[in-house]
């Protein structure tokens, strides 16, 4: 798409109210002359975490989710979106006119083919409502709608529709101005094979419409009266649908997710049961199989997902390809099965409220309900049978790569089998079962050695008294910096101070998601600094320097050890005569951080 020009990309930043917007998504306090503190909207926590800088434009979380950006950083958050998407929606919100670079040859159509099939999807969805709301021929589906326990109210909540016959929408919106060639791009109209004539892909069905993260409709699901088939016919993927990358609901229930978790359901009529009753964090595919696809899209609002599926289907299709989801992608799954025969609209509807959240509170992790089902389904009479059950039970627990929760299963499973633990720890060992991938190199943990103690505190120094830490930027360099997140974020924080600029025109986009999370609890978190800021702005320098000092003379030390002088007598006098410049560094160092006169 067109690049939007930078001078108002800073100009809309700089204009809009951080404050304004983060409180469409978390009630926010004023907390002395410049801060605002709130729960997180990103995760579900009692005491506030949350915090908005006004002055710098800034926000970060000091909770668990440890996450923090400027205000387009909010937005891609909290709505999901690319950065430039986001730049247009905050666009759109505060009524600010953006300018874009000239377009490259396609993108104007491109944009307007986009803009024009969402008008269509829209004008069709208010097509269908207003047929299923008025017309006769709708009377069997209103029925139908009504059995299920949604009204007239629901329907307009949900802008449910109904479809009426052949040609009946692609007349409608021939009417209003669009043609043919764009109703079969949005997957609206198909033309017969026949006689070419244009006729509705949605005959006679009830019509549930699919909105975007942005609210845009932009695709359908058609439910059959009677007999008919195929029961549900979908929007196959257009220019402005991916049906393996967007889920129905989502748009409504992605603010409920990011505060706890999503609840995946079967198929439309149990979201809509589901959010009426006030459980909104349902959603359902649209038509297609559970896949990693949609996992990961759930997994940019939750780290966790609860799948809710009739007792015997549970272990069948959608749990085996949510199995191995959250080592691949960071989202753990749990299962939540129903009683056989009933999906959630059912029992909300028969049983209340109360028995869905029931059902909720007895979710269990993915893997312990596959361990379950697969011991069930095993003899367990004779120790050959006993034997095969242990098999079976590392092969499933082989794909786990936690080692504590792969040690507590093998002691469930164990008890389940009859056999001894060491059992199933042997025949893992045996197996090889697959080991944990590196830990998040992240700064969040309190814990923190004293070397990284001492570069957070640079950092600071750095990003919010840059007329103070700038004289003794010669000192240090990003290779003294221990962690990638650290290291970029020396560079670009030397280079605006270096310019004269305030911190605040470093460009949060251009940093590392490590480094912006860093970036933001360092500004965000920053105290008044009181005594004499130069004397500690050149301690702390002094310290980063020395750790870096200290840790090139230990490798120093090593390399010489294993260099004999007998046989490479330049090299380990070079080594040697390089150890001892560091370590008259290191001495000049401790000298000045004592006082001493003749430091260097």
């Amino acid at each position: 798409m067109a690049r939007i020009k930078e001078e108002d990309i800073d100009r809309l930043r700089e204009s809009a109210s951080i404050v304004d917007v983060v409180s469409g998504y978390t009630q926010l306090k004023k907390s002395g002359s410049y801060r605002f503190v709130g729960l997180c909207p990103f995760h579900t926590e009692k005491t506030p975490s949350f915090q908005v800088d006004v002055t710098k434009g800034l926000w970060h979380c000091f909770g668990a989710c440890g996450e923090g950006g400027n205000l387009y950083q909010f937005v891609q958050k909290a709505e999901n979106l690319p950065f430039p998407e986001a730049v247009e929606w905050l666009a759109r919100r505060t009524g600010f006119v953006l300018h874009y670079e000239e377009s490259r040859p396609g993108e104007e159509h491109a944009r307007g083919l986009r803009a024009r099939l969402i008008a269509a999807n829209q004008a069709a969805a208010t097509f269908f409502h207003d047929t299923l709301v008025d017309s006769p021929d709708a009377l069997e589906a209103r029925r139908y709608l009504e059995s299920r326990g949604f009204d007239r109210a629901v329907a307009e909540r949900w802008l449910l529709g109904y479809a009426p016959g052949r040609d009946a929408l692609c007349r409608h919106l021939q009417t209003k101005g669009f043609t043919p060639d764009e109703l079969i791009k949005a997957d609206l109209a198909r033309r017969s094979e026949r006689d070419g004539s244009l006729y509705d892909f949605f005959r006679q069905r009830i019509i549930f419409p699919t909105w975007n993260l942005q609210g845009d409709v932009v695709a359908f699901g058609a439910r059959a009266m009677g007999d008919a088939q195929p029961k549900y016919l979908n929007t196959s993927d257009t220019p402005v649908f991916q049906k393996s990358r967007l889920m129905y609901g989502l748009d409504r229930a992605k603010a409920t997710i990011s505060r706890t978790a999503a609840v995946v359901v079967e198929g439309y009529t149990d979201v809509i049961a589901l959010h009426e009753a006030g459980i909104t964090e349902a959603v359902a595919t649209n038509g297609v199989a559970l896949s990693d696809s949609h996992f990961e899209q759930l997994k940019k609002f939750s780290s966790r997902a609860v799948l809710m599926f009739d007792a015997d289907e549970a272990g069948k299709g959608a749990t085996e390809r949510g199995f191995g989801a959250h080592h691949r992608i960071g989202l753990e799954v749990l299962v939540a099965p129903l009683p056989p025969g009933r999906d959630p609209a059912d029992v909300v509807t028969e049983d209340g409220p109360e028995a869905i959240r029931k059902v909720l509170d007895g979710a269990q992790p993915l893997l312990e309900f596959k361990l379950e089902q697969t011991i069930a389904k095993l003899p367990l009479d004779t120790p050959e049978a006993r034997s095969a059950a242990v098999r079976e039970v590392v092969r499933v627990l082989g794909s786990q790569p936690d080692p504590i929760a792969r040690h507590e299963y093998t002691f469930s499973a164990a008890k389940r089998i009859g056999v001894d633990p060491e059992v199933i720890q042997r025949a893992l060992s045996d197996q090889g079962a697959v080991q944990p991938g590196g830990t998040d190199a992240t700064d969040r943990d309190r814990r923190l050695p004293g070397h990284v103690k001492v570069e957070r505190e640079a950092l600071q120094l750095l990003l919010t008294q840059p007329q103070v830490a700038v004289s003794l930027l010669d000192q240090v360099d990003a290779g003294d910096f221990t962690a990638p997140a650290r290291r970029e974020l020396f560079e670009k924080a030397a280079e605006v101070a270096r310019s004269g600029e305030d911190a605040g025109t470093l460009r949060t986009e251009t940093l590392g998601a490590d480094a912006l999370t860093l970036y933001t609890e360092l500004v965000v978190g920053a105290g008044e600094v009181t005594g004499d800021i130069e004397a500690l702005a050149t301690e702390i320098f002094t310290r980063v320097r020395l750790f870096s000092l200290e840790r090139d003379i230990k490798a120093r030390r090593n390399t010489l050890q294993d260099v004999n002088p007998l046989e490479d007598p330049a090299r380990h006098d070079a080594l040697f005569t390089e150890l001892v410049a560091l370590e008259a560094q290191r001495r000049d160092l401790h000298r000045a951080l004592r006082g001493e006169e003749g430091a260097a």
